[in-house]
């Protein structure tokens, strides 16, 4: 079939949403003819990689629309960045009026960015339309704001009442989701979001995933210490500091590892917050490219995620491709990639219940090991279902699916 997908953001060489753009629409074009819409700044990583992959060049057809840029104003008000998308996204459909008239495309496909609030504008064509994977409908925990300091709460607090009147009151948003003849969800929230405010189904595809899952990664059993990983922006919504908290109230404190990869903004705080804590067995790594990320993941027994506002991260794909058991918080995209067969899951009912079963959950890890190798061997088989292979052959049956309809 030919396909017209709108990939705001594609690149091989960046991760994030450039990353996901490219992934996706490299494996879709073992399927179909694509025809891509890319902001015009990818061009050059486009150009480079067609130069260095020659033969395949030709599963491809990508078309560069530039989108004005005002840099002053985006550091002074952030948001209008929204404004500039917005107009992009317009010239994109009349763009792809004039492309449709020669081409007659099959399938309309609204990849990226994923957030909910700018679907774009191809619904208008008339055609086969799929939208997603789309993200953002999360309310952050109203219990747990406090937990992010002020400045957190603060923003976190106005993102939630921003986020609630957009969902339900946005009526371009309605009528893309109203037009869409398929709809994928970036996380189970987002589909519960979509299914309870417009009443569509949706297919769950996490907007993150891996080229190779490994194959050569076994269980080992550990010897002393037990090793945790924790890996992210040090940041508010991140929440080290449930971690910490949670790690002091362990029984066996002082037999655990913790390995922090990263840096930000809350980097001292969280750092003075585990010297009073006394947590003395920490590495704070700062930032490091990602092979040596790999080797310290690899090196570790089991891997904890704690953010409170995310969709799904790579990170926690990686860590389960290396065979590591996931900690995390019962929400979000973690939710429905982490079963009880690869990792433990923690519910959100207030701060204090958080950090106890958190400490809970880490002391049982600690003190069963069969059961943390039993895990090993779940992560590895799950972080097989997320690879890009897996999510473009789901994509594919969808766009068959529709087209038969």
């Amino acid at each position: 079939m030919k396909i017209l997908v709108n990939c705001y953001a594609c690149s091989p060489y960046r991760g994030s949403e450039p990353g996901m753009g490219w992934n996706f629409v490299k494996c879709l074009s073992k399927f179909h003819e694509l025809h891509i819409i890319t902001e015009k700044k990818y061009q050059k990583d486009l150009d480079k990689y067609f130069c260095e992959h020659p033969d395949e060049k030709k599963y491809y057809h990508f078309h560069f629309i530039k989108r004005e840029r005002h840099n002053i104003l985006r550091k002074i008000y952030p948001p209008s960045y929204y404004w500039f998308y917005k107009k992009w996204q317009k010239k994109v459909l009349a763009f792809s009026q004039e492309l449709e008239k020669t081409h007659h495309f099959d399938i309309i496909h609204q990849l990226n960015m994923i957030g909910y609030r700018e679907p774009g504008y191809l619904y208008k064509l008339k055609k086969p339309f799929v939208w997603g994977p789309i993200g953002g409908f999360n309310i952050t925990p109203w219990t747990l704001l406090s937990s992010m300091g002020i400045y957190g709460c603060i923003f976190f607090f106005c993102r939630n009442v921003i986020n609630l009147y957009q969902m339900h009151h946005s009526k371009r948003i309605r009528t893309a989701i109203n037009n869409s003849d398929a709809l994928i969800s970036a996380t189970k929230d987002d589909h519960d979001k979509i299914l309870d405010i417009f009443g569509k189904n949706s297919i769950i595809i996490p907007e993150v995933g891996f080229t190779s899952p490994s194959n050569n990664i076994s269980p080992r059993r550990r010897n002393g210490k037990l090793k945790i990983c924790w890996s992210g922006l040090h940041i508010p919504r991140k929440s080290l500091n449930l971690l910490l908290e949670a790690i002091s109230l362990c029984k066996n404190k002082e037999n655990i590892e913790l390995h922090i990869i990263g840096d930000g903004e809350c980097n001292s705080k969280w750092k003075k917050m585990a010297n009073k804590l006394q947590i003395n067995n920490i590495k704070w790594y700062g930032w490091v490219n990602r092979n040596t990320a790999m080797n310290i993941m690899q090196e570790s027994h089991i891997f904890t995620i704690t953010s409170l506002s995310d969709a799904t991260s790579t990170v926690l794909l990686e860590a389960l491709s290396l065979g590591l058991p996931i900690i995390t918080l019962n929400h979000l995209g973690f939710a429905n990639v982490v079963t009880d067969k690869c990792g433990i899951k923690i519910n959100l009912k207030s701060k204090r219940q958080l950090i106890n079963d958190l400490s809970k959950a880490i002391d049982t890890i600690y003190n069963d090991e069969d059961l943390r190798l039993d895990l090993v061997k779940g992560a590895i088989l799950r972080s097989k279902d997320f690879s890009w292979e897996a999510k473009a052959e789901t994509i594919n049956q969808i766009y068959h699916q529709i087209s038969n309809q």
